[in-house]
């Protein structure tokens, strides 16, 4: 048991610039005076918005940056590298996006929760991010840790989206 406690939180660590890059743009937003969609108001040849309102170019910045400070920070431990937090923070703001893009092709609202579509996209272009842009692989590429950072990464997404949703009906 102890062994499977301690692959989770080195996995957890591992994937921490992805998740607080995934997260970052739904807090900070709140704070920001501004925000320019990344599509620009464009619609795709269906005739639907490209992205929508929700996924700006400040919250896309905010979330890589601030996925890329969560690995300078555990790189200060020797917990991970720079290039590989920047890799995978990168990776889960294109995924984000591309599961939006998905989302609204299926018709899916701004802010309409999508099983799997909010959750798969980010975490999956975050570890093709990461293979493909870092020379210094910290955990080895096979189905084992893959399939744990996918299930850690849905049931961490869904309880802090519940929470967080819990949080705003306190205060409203």
């Amino acid at each position: 048991m102890t062994i499977v406690l301690s692959l989770s939180l080195e996995l957890i660590i591992f994937i921490l610039p992805a998740w607080f890059a995934n997260a970052a743009p739904a807090f900070f937003s709140k704070f920001l005076p501004f925000r320019h969609p990344i599509d620009f108001g464009r619609n795709f040849i269906d005739g639907k918005r490209i992205l929508g309102d929700g996924k700006t170019l400040e919250g896309f910045i905010c979330g890589v940056v601030i996925g890329f400070i969560s690995g300078y920070i555990l790189s200060i431990y020797g917990l991970h590298n720079l290039k590989g937090a920047l890799a995978l923070a990168l990776g889960s703001m294109i995924g984000d996006s591309l599961g939006s893009f998905i989302k609204r092709r299926l018709k899916y609202r701004r802010g309409q929760h999508a099983w799997f579509l909010d959750e798969l996209p980010f975490i999956i272009t975050a570890l093709i991010f990461f293979h493909f842009f870092n020379d210094k692989i910290i955990l080895p590429v096979n189905a084992y840790p893959l399939m744990v950072i996918i299930i850690l990464t849905f049931i961490a997404h869904n309880l802090t989206n519940f929470a967080y949703k819990q949080i705003i009906k306190m205060f409203s």
